[in-house]
């Protein structure tokens, strides 16, 4: 009855729709309309999916007699499966399609229909007014459109809002910032790294009143907070945490009573996979609403936990902490999704280098560095830093592109032949920006990386 009655509800859903939800709902109605939703999703899914029809025969899965996701035992979606056989997936119609990059680097494909696009714009429209932004507002949206997600959704979610918007793209910073006093623009999107890069001219040439920066697709570093809402004072920084897979965002920040996000819960059920004693494990979602290529119990590879007690703001919805890191070597940086393949392809042309390389990112304040670490008999580190370059612009372009906007700093370091690898196997890339390295869950066994006791640099 009560999953009856949102369902009756959310017929006739409008970003003021989900925010009541939000706000007023009963958790025992949405949680029931959620179990509701994820049982018709896997009847769906395995009458109309070849991929679902075929891993639930496999596994003896009877889907009329899956009740919670329990009764799926330790089956799970796995990237890897989209990015492979994405239309095995597909039970209807689809309109348009996004991709997105996995760890092995092969793309991703999620396909979605218009109305998905149009109700994928009702819930983003609804985090924004959970953010604050009212039609008051207006917005220059610096998401990425490019075969990416966010861009589209975003301008979807403005659109619905009822919001003055200008739908930059992932442009050179210097092209939004000579344009916030012209459109009076009041709030800014766009990636974490490519907002610092905007904020740092704010901070060089002066800054504007703005009133919000919302950031997404990556993580915020910790310590660019502050100064950011310093420089565009009296603004305040705000996180979505959204993906192509997810098609729109999970998470939102509407409040400064947690350290992490509100999530979705009408559109997503959401789990933590194998959590740790702390409650930290990977984040898996099924999707509710989604027809056309619905993903039943997805691995994201990300980790964070679920926390337990109710948010002191009000809000009825779940909260989720921020993100610890990834439990793949995918490491999201330098505005975009890095993977050990990207760096080998690269490097696989320089005769003059071994086969032992690292790639560390760290921060230095708020500015993002790539340190590429190879091994090279002659050490001549500028010859090596311009022929990396040369191979990065004919082979990853957006890459060379990031470098260029200034999103991000790269620095080649030659090392002696031997002294990269200390022992039996070497992590290809190492995220240190967040305090610690992220790894698989076999990390422990991983060799200390050389940004730890570099081998002296020759010159």
């Amino acid at each position: 009855m009560l999953s009856r009655l949102v369902d009756r509800i959310l017929c006739r859903a409008s970003p003021s729709t989900m925010v009541w939800l939000s706000c007023r709902a009963s958790p025992k109605a949405v949680e029931g309309h959620a179990l509701y939703h994820f049982r018709e999703t896997v009847k769906w899914a395995a009458k109309r999916s070849r991929f679902y029809a075929r891993a639930f025969a496999e596994r003896g899965i009877d889907p009329s007699k899956v009740r919670t996701p329990a009764d799926l035992g330790d089956f799970y979606t796995m990237p890897a499966d989209i990015a492979t056989c994405a239309e095995d997936f597909i039970c209807d119609k689809p309109s348009i399609v996004f991709e997105s990059s996995g760890t092995t680097g092969k793309n991703k494909q999620v396909y979605y229909s218009q109305f998905e696009l149009e109700q994928i714009g009702v819930s983003e429209a609804a985090g924004l007014q959970l953010l604050g932004i009212t039609p008051e507002d207006r917005v220059a949206n610096a998401f990425d459109f490019s075969i990416w997600i966010p861009g589209m959704v975003t301008h979807y979610g403005l659109m619905t809002r009822g919001v003055f918007s200008l739908a930059f793209g992932k442009v050179d910073p210097t092209e939004v910032y000579r344009r916030l006093r012209q459109y009076r623009f009041t709030v800014v999107m766009g990636e974490p790294t490519w907002l610092i890069r905007l904020t740092e001219l704010a901070e060089t040439h002066g800054g504007f009143p703005l009133k919000m920066l919302i950031g997404g697709a990556e993580e915020m570093p910790a310590g660019a907070v502050q100064w950011m809402e310093k420089v565009w004072k009296p603004a305040r920084v705000k996180m979505s945490y959204g993906s192509v897979e997810l098609g729109g965002a999970l998470g939102f920040q509407p409040c400064d009573q947690v350290d992490g996000y509100h999530i979705d819960n009408v559109n997503f059920l959401t789990e933590i996979m194998e959590p740790e004693a702390d409650g930290y494990g990977e984040i898996v979602f099924t999707t509710l609403q989604r027809k056309v290529m619905p993903l039943i119990r997805y691995r994201t590879r990300d980790v964070a936990r679920l926390l337990k007690d109710p948010c002191r703001c009000g809000l009825k919805l779940p909260c989720m902490s921020k993100l610890r890191g990834r439990r793949d070597e995918l490491v999201v940086a330098s505005g975009g999704n890095l993977y050990p393949l990207m760096f080998q392809s690269i490097l696989e042309p320089l005769t003059s280098i071994t086969r032992d390389w690292q790639v560390v990112f760290k921060l230095e304040g708020v500015r993002e560095i790539m340190e590429i670490h190879v091994e090279s008999q002659n050490g001549d580190t500028q010859a090596l830093d311009s022929e990396i370059r040369r191979q990065m612009s004919l082979q990853y372009p957006d890459l060379v592109k990031n470098l260029a906007l200034g999103i991000f700093q790269m620095r080649v370091m030659a090392h002696r032949p031997g002294t990269i690898r200390t022992g039996r196997k070497l992590k290809r890339l190492v995220d240190m920006r967040h305090g610690h390295p992220v790894a698989e869950a076999d990390a422990a066994q991983s060799d200390p990386t050389p940004a730890e006791a570099p081998a002296k640099e020759q010159a």
